[in-house]
């Protein structure tokens, strides 16, 4: 059986494992450096082996590191959760603070979270990009965000679900004809890079798209701004109220969908939380299909 001491150097342990580094786990245990390096010495001495190796300017975990690691974190996870539960008398006495790009959110976090916020939930909703929302959950800013770029992410620290693939669609106004990648069309983009179009045109047609005669970040304005005679990428979701009422067409059919994952994402061990399981479950089952 461990000792308490062995226990919290266990629990420091994993939060080094888990956020990557000793200065981030003394902040997230809110404790200093030097007790943080004392709970990892510990915890060697409890494993027999050495725990972490020096990696460039920060450590990696040894292969003791992963089963280590892997035979604790499951016990301390359910710890938490029943702590946490214990804690709050009300599944929802916490705010949940997500983030999201903001299509997602009014079009299908606000809607899909909508009955929780009824039954008692508080919301902290902020919009940005992936990489940003990634790095507020880090820095515990963030309960939950919608993210849909990971590549680089820190999959070791964060608890991924994916949540629905959504399709990329190339439109213009009603009365547009097809689009031909030879012909001379103005284009609107979110920024200037325009990395959906930039995706699209390398998939479909093996070259960059023509450069944005109009930016601006917001994609609910570049759907807008389509009706005017503009083309654009835009996630399918987002383009098809529009379509359906008529103002604006695709005008371009891929052999095979250009798609894009989505995933909701938390800090792992965190996923059990009450407030952050209620909307990790309302989420998931209002995934859009079809998209």
């Amino acid at each position: 059986m461990f000792s308490s001491q062995e226990l919290v150097a266990l629990r420091s342990f994993l939060a080094v494992y888990r956020s990557g580094g000793v200065t981030r786990a003394a902040e997230q245990l809110q404790t200093s450096q030097p007790t943080i390096s004392h709970h990892l010495r510990l915890a060697e001495a409890v494993a027999g082996r050495p725990l972490f190796t020096r990696s460039g300017r920060g450590i990696a975990p040894t292969e003791a590191g992963h089963a280590l690691a892997a035979d604790i974190a499951g016990v301390f996870d359910q710890l938490d959760t029943v702590i946490d539960a214990r804690r709050d008398s009300a599944s929802y006495a916490v705010p949940l603070a997500l983030g999201s790009t903001p299509g997602q959110l009014d079009q299908l976090v606000g809607p899909l979270l909508a009955p929780l916020v009824a039954e008692g939930m508080t919301l902290q909703l902020r919009i940005g990009v992936s990489p940003e929302l990634v790095a507020a959950l880090l820095t515990d800013e963030l309960d939950l965000a919608v993210v849909t770029k990971i590549e680089g992410a820190p999959r070791i620290q964060l608890h991924l679900r994916h949540w629905f693939d959504e399709d990329f669609v190339l439109v213009g106004p009603a009365d547009e004809p097809d689009y031909d990648p030879e012909s001379q069309r103005r284009f609107v983009g979110f920024s200037q890079e325009m990395p959906m179009a930039r995706r699209y045109f390398r998939s479909c047609w093996g070259i960059t798209p023509p450069a944005p005669a109009v930016t601006i970040a917001d994609m609910r304005s570049v759907v807008t701004l389509v009706e005017t005679g503009l083309l654009s990428v835009v996630p399918g979701f987002m383009a098809r109220p529009a379509i359906a009422a008529g103002r604006i067409r695709v005008l371009h059919t891929p052999a095979s969908p250009v798609l894009n994952p989505n995933y909701l994402a938390c800090v792992r061990g965190r996923q059990n939380r009450p407030h952050i399981a209620a909307a990790l479950e309302r989420l998931l089952d209002g995934a859009p299909t079809g998209s």
